[in-house]
């Protein structure tokens, strides 16, 4: 067999178990556009986000935010005066 032929097959293939993926999880995602698409998509949006820490060597989206988060919660924050009302 040609060798283009099998790796064409086997992408396609690839591809055709990943949009299965996607629609059963979008038929099984709870009501609302936004939800679903985002329970559809969240697999391939965070193997994405993972590519890019990998290639970059920098913290994701995700990490940043639960950083941010938990430093707000701690009442920290570098340009926040402690003495300033909020």
């Amino acid at each position: 067999m040609d060798p283009s032929l099998i790796s064409t097959v086997a992408m396609l293939g690839f591809g055709a178990v990943i949009l299965v993926g996607v629609i059963v999880r979008w038929i099984r995602a709870p009501r609302g556009v936004r939800s679903r698409l985002r329970h559809a998509l969240g697999p391939i949006a965070g193997a994405g986000e993972s590519y890019q820490e990998l290639h970059t060597g920098q913290r994701g989206l995700q990490a940043s935010i639960i950083e941010a988060v938990q430093e707000q919660e701690q009442g920290g924050g570098a340009g926040r005066d402690a003495d300033a009302p909020r």
